[in-house]
């Protein structure tokens, strides 16, 4: 693996697009500036997506894994790989897991890769792997590990994916739709690695095309299985996955009518890109965005295999709503992804046009909501009032994840899917 370093704050000039979110730290800034051609025989970067850090401590070393390209869906869709040994100051110029690394010489998109670390030190990525001329959420699951901390990575291989769903394509040879947003995390069973999945099709007994979610556990990454013996379980899926559907009733939110597109079909309902911590009882808490106007939550009282029904985010008990777009919107706990301290912080626009007729609405302002676990509470998670956190007026589309390094809790983020910057999510966002 090549010790090049990415761009950090000591090392790239600073414009003030950059700092317009407030990093504290730079992980990579493109080679190239979006929508200006360049030598297609070169790396497409202008496109960085579904950031993904492992903080690995036995190495002292920090993770990154993202979706790269040209630009969005482009034929260039790849996954990439950098690291840095200096807790996030530097990083290692990024190599291609899987996918095309340009755009002369195509392959089938790769897309949306989860990271795992074994208790035994074994890096995994796993990732979508379009296999089809579908679209890139459609596709079988591929992955490689590293033994060495990411210096080099065995063949890619197929995962077993022994679950089909309702909604999935009739015929066997096409692949599942499917995205897991978040990094799985060890939330499971006796600390498995727990992750929720977006599931996108038409059941039959669906009234419309919908997203829902499911939940994957993975059972033996700590046994450092060949990708191919990799085991995944599958819970609250089919028709006890969480949508739109089944969602409880918002209140203080106004119905409005979903656009029709061109086809004549109305926009399709959904409840996706779930990200979940723990709650200090031993519950699971998922937060999820929506087409509803709000983000919604559900809780788990046995380790994620079951259930209760969506419902709006309010910021307490009879309290009023927060308003979001079909946009994500990640929680997370401030303590470390699976510490269950009890106190969290979630991401929202606080903002929805019911006039717009479509959930995808500006992806502006993003407001910092901090959380208390509260014992006997209906919901129970209670916020405090949104505080501006990302004032960038349009892009912020936040594909995040969160560890803590050095004793700070470091957000990962990517800024107008351009920019892969850091955080730090201090003590000051909870006073």
């Amino acid at each position: 693996m090549t010790t090049e370093h990415s761009h950090g704050f000591n090392d790239v000039g600073m414009s003030a697009d950059i700092l317009v979110n407030k990093p504290d730290l730079v992980v990579f800034v493109p080679r190239h500036r979006e929508g200006v051609a360049f030598d297609p025989s070169e790396t497409g970067d202008s496109y960085n997506d579904h950031f993904q850090v492992v903080s690995d401590s036995a190495h002292g070393l920090l993770h990154a894994f993202w979706t790269q390209a040209t630009k969005e869906g482009d034929i260039d869709q790849h996954i990439a790989y950098s690291r840095s040994a200096d807790g996030g100051e530097s990083w290692t110029h990024p190599v291609v897991l899987a996918g095309s690394a340009n755009r002369k010489n195509p392959l089938l998109r790769a897309s949306w890769q989860q990271p795992m670390l074994s208790k035994g030190g074994r890096l995994y990525c796993l990732w979508n792997q379009q296999t089809t001329s579908q679209g890139p959420h459609c596709g079988m699951m591929f992955g490689a590990y590293s033994d060495d901390a990411g210096e080099t990575w065995s063949t890619p291989k197929l995962v077993p994916f022994p679950m089909r769903t309702d909604a999935d394509p009739a015929n066997p040879l096409v692949p599942p739709s499917w995205c897991n947003w978040q990094r799985p995390l060890r939330l499971g069973d006796g600390g498995r690695y727990f992750v929720g999945c977006s599931r996108h099709g038409k059941a039959p007994y669906d009234a419309k095309t919908c997203c829902k979610i499911e939940f994957w556990q993975f059972e033996n990454i700590d046994e450092n299985p060949e990708v191919e013996d990799i085991r995944v379980s599958f819970f609250a899926t089919n028709r006890d996955a969480l949508s739109a559907e089944s969602a409880e009733t918002v209140p203080g939110i106004t119905a409005f009518t979903p656009v029709v597109k061109p086809n004549g079909k109305p926009e399709d309902p959904a409840v996706e890109e779930a990200s979940v911590v723990k709650l200090p009882d031993g519950r699971l808490f998922a937060l999820m965005r929506s087409s509803l106007g709000c983000p919604v939550w559900s809780q788990s009282y046995n380790a994620g295999h079951t259930w209760s029904r969506p419902r709006p985010l309010l910021d307490r008990d009879g309290g009023a709503p927060f308003l979001h777009p079909r946009s994500p919107c990640p929680i997370y706990d401030w303590s470390g992804p699976e510490a269950a301290s009890g106190m969290y912080f979630a991401l929202v626009h606080n903002a929805f046009d019911f006039t717009a007729k479509t959930a995808y609405q500006r992806r502006g302002p993003l407001y910092l909501i901090a959380g208390k676990f509260v014992q006997d509470a209906e919901q129970p998670l209670w916020f405090g009032k949104p505080r501006l956190f990302a004032p960038r007026p349009d892009g912020n589309s936040f594909y995040t994840s969160y560890c803590v390094v050095r004793g700070k809790g470091i957000l990962w983020f990517n800024d107008r899917k351009y920019y892969l910057l850091g955080r730090v999510i201090g003590e000051e966002w909870f006073c």
